[in-house]
């Protein structure tokens, strides 16, 4: 019954936070992409006029969502998905920790935890690594996605040891935090971007922008995750399953 509370009400909470951040993307986020994909076009379409004028031949791109509601209805389903898996780990991890007399999820500290996968998930990768915009000049994918992945391990373990730990441990913590930016995240050695001085200006301030508004759109989205989810545990998954407990009891 457990079980069955957490995928249902991950289900729910999946749909309508994610349609949410679809449409924080679309107000905030999106025009910033378009803005600075313009750019790429033109850069692109210079290199491939050069290209051709030197007689070399070129494959066709690799197939991608129309703009418009197709890109619009691509972007949302990826974005149910995702929220999908996000709540189902909240909820699971929310349930334990309360069944285990660790803490009490109120919907109110359901923000608390919202706040933790902000900064676990965005905000402290997002200091090594901050979100890119098309056109931009990055590291080897594999490389950015191995410091991304081992930098979410590392604050997820460590707000657990400050939320949940014995005092003595809790400054193990601050080594974790600390420990990716020892590494250090890859980075291109040359500029972010190149081209005429007027294009690498307007990318570096979409850039700027594209930035904050990343921020703000994912910040609002793990509130609204966390508050979410903190209710659906109460509500319905824990007390579904204390009902189901008793009437079998």
């Amino acid at each position: 019954m457990l079980f069955r509370g957490i995928i249902l009400c991950a289900l729910l909470v999946g749909v309508s936070v994610g349609v949410l951040q679809t449409g924080l993307q679309s107000l905030l986020v999106d025009p910033i992409i378009f803005a600075s994909e313009t750019y790429e076009v033109v850069e692109e379409a210079s290199v491939v006029t050069h290209e051709h004028a030197d007689g070399h031949h070129h494959d066709h791109e690799a197939w991608a969502p129309a703009d418009g509601g197709e890109r619009l209805f691509f972007t949302g389903l990826s974005n149910v998905l995702v929220t999908i898996g996000f709540a189902a780990m909240m909820l699971a991890v929310m349930c334990q920790t309360q069944l285990q007399g660790w803490t009490q999820v109120s919907v109110m500290r359901g923000a608390l935890w919202g706040l933790a996968g902000f900064i676990a998930f965005f905000a402290a990768p997002g200091i090594g690594l901050p979100p890119e915009i098309p056109g931009i000049e990055a590291a080897v994918l594999e490389n950015r996605q191995g410091w991304w992945m081992l930098t979410v391990g590392l604050f997820l373990t460590g707000l657990a040891i400050l939320g949940f730990a014995p005092l003595k441990w809790k400054a193990f913590s601050i080594v974790l935090f600390a420990f990716p930016y020892l590494v250090g995240a890859p980075h291109v050695s040359g500029p972010e971007f190149t081209g005429e001085a007027e294009r690498v200006a307007a990318l570096h301030e979409l850039h700027s922008t594209f930035i904050m508004a990343s921020g703000i759109a994912n910040l609002v989205f793990w509130l609204a995750l966390g508050l979410a989810c903190a209710w659906c545990v109460n509500r319905w998954v824990l007390k579904g399953a204390s009902n189901n407990a008793a009437a079998h009891a």
